[in-house]
């Protein structure tokens, strides 16, 4: 019986395709509970929209949300009949809960995007949704989970919006970049094809002009973006997969050369664990150690993340790595002798 109920609760809640958007039934709804009678000329002007999106929004939430909405056809407006009128609750699990909470924390960590003010806003009314008896106090989930992404880099808002702007739009930018490899801030022209994000650090995978090639450029070392006017194509034959398929994480470099590192039995459980990348594979040594083997470009991203290691790593090969690693410890050493 219980679970017919439910079936019945949730199909009178199921919205239609064209439910409007919940900022729009959350701003009118708050101007009804306020005790304002409001007129649909008030929604479109607020919003900017149509007359006919506004009737739409006020029936939707008298006869879809069943919200005791009433129209005065003399005054043309529309008020409630009755104090308060709460949306139908969402029925959430903790464990959804917990998802939730995590979800806004985890987003608070990208700062910089455009999107960081609605998201935010999005949140909180979710929460003013949310019925008593399921909500989770932050400070009871703070008590037993924590969440630390480490150091991100900041973006700037309107960079990341210009960018988006002119990937979606099809087309080319100017921007101004400080290379962190010359140092130099150069203006550079570029069709961007992809907006991606590795290990909490935003980048532009784009088409260098000056270049005549692919290249990536962080999000935080744009100091300004100029969209033109002009349309670009994507280069003939250029697929995002097979671009990033022998990075480790974001660098390229060259071909992908078969590397094996040696990893001692205090490392081995942190590498099991890991997917690495798409081609590792840990083979067990019998003193409770592992090798790592994938086939990835040597690149000096890579060179940094096997130096974290110390003695616990040893690269087996290419012969080109071992000897990179085994320079840069020679130097360390030197710097503490």
């Amino acid at each position: 019986m219980h679970e017919r109920a439910l079936r019945i609760r949730r199909r009178s809640l199921r919205l239609p395709s064209t439910r409007p958007p919940l900022r729009r039934i959350l701003w009118t709804l708050g101007q009804l509970r306020a005790g304002r009678r409001l007129r649909a000329t008030d929604v479109a002007a607020h919003f900017e929209v149509d007359v006919r999106t506004a009737y739409r929004d006020l029936a939707f939430l008298r006869d879809e949300m069943r919200v005791p909405a009433e129209y005065d056809r003399a005054r043309a407006t529309w008020s409630l009949t009755e104090p308060t009128a709460p949306l139908p609750p969402i029925l959430l699990s903790e464990g959804e809960l917990v998802a939730l909470y995590f979800a806004e924390k985890v987003l608070t960590q990208y700062r910089g995007t455009p999107y960081e003010k609605d998201l935010a806003s999005a949140f909180a009314k979710l929460q003013t949704l949310l019925p008593e008896e399921v909500v989770v106090r932050p400070e009871r989930i703070l008590s037993f989970v924590s969440l630390d992404p480490g150091a991100l880099a900041d973006v700037d808002p309107g960079i990341f919006r210009d960018v988006v702007a002119g990937l979606t739009r099809g087309r080319r930018l100017v921007i101004r970049y400080a290379s962190a490899s010359s140092g130099r801030t150069l203006d550079r022209s570029v069709d961007p094809y992809r907006v991606l994000n590795v290990r909490g650090t935003w980048y532009l995978v784009a088409w260098d002009q000056r270049r005549r090639a692919v290249r990536d450029f962080a999000l935080h070392r744009i100091r300004a973006v100029e969209i033109t006017g002009e349309p670009f194509q994507v280069a003939a034959g250029f697929d995002f997969g097979r671009y990033m398929a022998d990075a480790f994480r974001i660098e390229k470099g060259g071909r992908a050369a078969n590397v094996a590192i040696r990893f001692s039995p205090r490392q081995a459980p942190w590498i099991r664990e890991r997917p690495w990348h798409r081609s590792a594979r840990v083979q067990q040594r019998l003193d409770g150690g592992c090798v790592l083997r994938m086939k990835v470009a040597v690149t000096s991203e890579l060179l940094r993340w096997v130096l974290q290691y110390g003695p616990d790593a040893e690269v087996l090969k290419p012969r080109s790595l071992r000897d990179a690693v085994a320079e840069k410890l020679r130097a360390a050493a030197k710097v503490y002798a």
